[in-house]
Parts: structure tokens; sequence; C-alpha cells
């Protein structure tokens, strides 16, 4: 069995480690008391300090009747959360804070300039060098700084409202640095908006007389060049030898499709009158009255024919006789055929005659249409050029009497109002003396409690021994051995702690 220390054989006694906090009672409380005296002291020496709030809204302020002519609601710019973020730096920017600084005069406050009331404390420390010297930095320069010490601008969680806090041992001071501030970010936004302004009237101005002499040229130019060219203009803004060319197509169209019916049509009927067909399937021929009479004729001979048939010879006179008739009225038809034949052969080489006629007249408006076609090229090139520069005059002019009548009504909303003034505040956000002497007094009395129960721990009196361990008398590990028995020996008192 090993011999190890008692140290590893004991066990915390709780009751005795948190009976020491009884026994100590008047010095935790002491102590504690002390703690929360100085912590009520410092609450109700130290300078109070005002925080007032002015809060600004940003979105635009353009009204729909005053809305420039062609601007719409996507125009808008966007208001996200860059947009809100670039507006906290512009108001917290070195030139509004030092509009405000001298607006309201506050180099001459000591609590924006130390060196206007340093302490003997201060001057020591600066001397010792532990502490940088105010005056080696310029007046405007400890102003500023004292201003973003004070300051807080923030944009509103899930809104376009941007907070400026504003503190200040004067609670009057607070209010009016907080709201001259919101004032002086409207006031450099007018302004950025009025020298945008001035900057459009100085550009558009020279502009427009430059654009109203080159539209003139243009103008000029299309005029001379119509007139030199000799374009004569037809319905529907088209030239006129293009529109004569389509006029003489259409005409030339139709004169074919004559020719072409009236040669079938002769075609048909000589093809009938050469075979001895009949002409009943040609429509020339049927619309004709005469042959129309001398068919009817026909029919009836020949019905007069059938019914005499029954009961005469063919050899009959009568018979014989309307056969002859017969005859006689097949050769009219065929006569009138002929002539029909004639008619159509002589509308057929009218029709071609005019066709070839209409052939040489589009053949030559063709060649004007083409010199026509060059000519309108270049007059549409030198009009789209007038008229491009006619539009963007246009443009300008607008451009111009809209920004000019804002400058001389002094009309320049900006994308931002104030929400709401600062209120001078009536109560200090610092120091809060409950809060603060309640403070101390809980952490002063929880770290006396851990320091006490930590002293009593580390000196040993809150052990006792560990569950199975026994002390058994041994000799010790250095003891002497016995000069008549040879035996070792311990000396008298002494114990050995041993594990069963």
């Amino acid at each position: 069995m090993s011999v190890q220390s008692a140290a590893a054989d004991v066990d915390v006694d709780l009751r005795q480690l948190f009976a020491s906090l009884a026994r100590n009672w008047l010095r935790i409380v002491l102590v504690t008391l002390v703690v929360t005296g100085l912590a009520f002291a410092f609450a109700w020496l130290a300078t109070p300090y005002y925080k007032a709030t002015a809060k600004l809204e940003i979105g635009p302020r353009e009204s729909v009747f005053t809305r420039p002519a062609g601007a719409t609601n996507d125009d808008k710019p966007a208001t996200d959360e860059e947009a809100v973020a670039t507006e906290v730096q512009i108001i917290s920017s070195p030139d509004i804070l030092k509009k405000v600084a001298t607006d309201l005069n506050l180099e001459k406050v000591p609590e924006f300039d130390e060196t206007l009331k340093m302490s003997a404390l201060s001057r020591a420390l600066v001397l010792v060098g532990l502490k940088s010297d105010p005056f080696d930095i310029s007046p405007e320069e400890r102003v500023l700084k004292a201003m973003r010490d004070k300051l807080n601008v923030y944009g509103v969680e899930k809104s376009r409202v941007i907070a400026v806090e504003f503190s200040s041992e004067d609670p009057k001071l607070a209010a009016r640095v907080a709201d001259a501030i919101a004032q002086a970010y409207l006031a450099s936004k007018g302004n950025a908006k009025k020298e945008s302004n001035t900057a459009a009237t100085g550009f558009l101005g020279p502009e427009i007389t430059d654009l109203q002499n080159r539209v003139k040229e243009a103008e000029a130019k299309v005029a001379a060049y119509r007139a030199q060219s000799d374009l004569l203009m037809g319905g529907n803004n088209s030239v006129l030898a293009t529109q004569q060319l389509s006029e003489l197509s259409t005409e030339l169209s139709r004169v074919r499709a004559n020719r072409a019916a009236a040669e079938a049509t002769a075609d048909s009927v000589r093809k009938a009158l050469q075979n001895g067909g009949t002409l009943d399937s040609v429509p020339e021929v049927l619309s004709s009255e005469l042959i129309q009479r001398l068919l009817e004729r026909q029919v009836e001979l020949r019905t007069n024919i059938a019914d005499l048939s029954t009961t005469l010879l063919d050899n009959h006179p009568r018979i014989r006789a309307l056969k002859s008739q017969l005859a006689d009225l097949n050769g009219q038809i065929r006569n009138e055929g002929q002539k029909i034949l004639k008619g159509l052969a002589t509308q057929a080489q009218t029709a071609k005659a005019r066709e070839d006629q209409l052939v040489q007249e589009v053949n030559q408006l063709k060649a004007a249409s083409a010199r026509a076609g060059e000519q309108q090229v270049q007059l549409d090139a030198l009009q789209r050029d007038a008229n491009a520069q006619r539009q963007q005059l246009e443009s300008y002019m607008a451009s111009y009497c809209e920004a000019a009548s804002r400058a001389d009504r002094n009309y320049l909303p900006v994308d931002a109002r104030l929400l709401s003034k600062a209120q001078v505040p009536t109560e200090p956000y610092f120091p809060k003396i409950g809060p603060i002497t309640g403070a101390a007094a809980a952490a002063s009395l929880l770290l006396m409690a851990i320091g006490t129960l930590l002293k009593e721990l580390f000196s040993g009196r809150a052990m006792r021994p560990a569950a199975g361990a026994r002390f058994e008398p041994r000799m010790q590990a250095a003891a002497t051995r016995s000069p008549t028995t040879g035996s070792d020996r311990a000396p008298p008192g002494r114990h050995r702690l041993t594990t069963r």
C-alpha cells in the first residue's frame, strides 16, 4: 500500500464554508455600505447630462401637380437601407457640424472647449505628459470633437426615419443643437438642389442657342435639297413617280388579265367552229341576244321535226322544209360565232396594244422612280437629322423653362422633412442615481461574499476527511532507527493517513 498526502482524501464541508458568511457578516455589510455610499455620492455629485432627439423622414416631397412633365412614379429615387445610411453620414458630416457650431456660437461654451475651463488636475496631467495638450488643436477641431462625442445619428429600424440625438449638460442647448443639425441638413439638401438647378440652367442656356442655329441650318438644307431634286409628293406621303408606277402596275396587270381572257375565249370559239361543235358552252356566245333567239328557234325546229317524224317519212315535203330551215339556222349561228370570234380577236389585239403601251410607261416610271428613290433617301436622311435636332431643342427648352421657373419661384423641395422637433428634456439620462446605487450595492455584496468563501476555502477550515479514509499510527518514513532494538519507531503524536 502506497503512502499519499492527506489533502487528496478530504471533501469540502459546505456547512462550514457557508457558515463563514455568518461569521464575517459585519465586515461584508460594512464594505457594501461603504461602496454603496461612494456610488451614491458619485451619482449625486456627477454632472447630469440631458439628451434631446429630433427626427427626420427621408422621402420625395415632390407633388403630383409640380412634377416635371414626363416624370412618373418610376423616376422617384429608391429609399432603401443604403440610402438611409448615406443620409446618416451626411448629417454627421463636418460641414453641417461646423455650420451648427458657428450659428450657435458653441466655441464660447466651456462644455465644447475644455481650454476655457481647465482644472488644476488637467493642467498637471498635461505638464507631466499624461494628457495631450488641448491647445495643440485648433478651436474648431476641439468643438467638432466634442460635438461628435455628444452626437448620435442613426436610422430607425424598418423605417425611413433618421433620429438625431444630442446630449449636453444644458437641456435647452441639447434641444437647440439637435434641431439646428436637422435644419442644417435640410438647408444643405436645398442648397444642393439649388446648385444643381443653377448648373442645369447654365448648361441649357448656351446649348439651346446652339441648337436653334443647328435646327435652322438643318431645315434649310432639307428645303434646298427638295427644291433642287424637284421631288413631287403624292398621296400617302409618297413620291409621285412611285405612286404613278404603282397605279400603272395595277393597270398593266388588269390589261394582261383581260387580254389573256379574250385570247382564251377566242381560242375556244375557234376550236368549236373548226371542229363543227356546238357553241352552247361558250359564255360569250350565250351572252349574245341574237344567238339566244337563234338557239331558241333551233330548239323549236328540232322539236317540230321530232314530232312530225312519228307520222311522216323523212322525204315528206314538210319534214324536208323544216330540215332546210334548221340547216339555214345553223349556218346563221356559225356566222354569228364567226363574228364573235372576230370581236374577241380584236379585243385581244387591243388589249395587247394597251399592254405594250403600259409596259413602256412602266419602264420609264421605273427609271424615274429609281432616281426619285435615291433622292428620297438623301432627303429622308436630312429630314431625320433636322427632326432629331428639333426634338432635342424642344426637350432642352422644356427643361430650361422648368428649371428657370423653379429658380424664379425658389421652389426646390428637398427629399426629406423634419418629422418632429427635439423636445427639451426634463430628466437627465445620466447619471441615474437609483440604478447606479443599486448596481453598486449588489456588485459589492456579491464580490464580498465570493471573496469570503474563497478565503475560507483556501485556508482549509472548510475541509473534512473524505468518506472511506482512516488514520493508523505509522512510523515516519524518515524516522531514526532505535539503537537498542534495531527497529524503526515513529515520534509520539504522529500518525499516517492510510486508505483501505
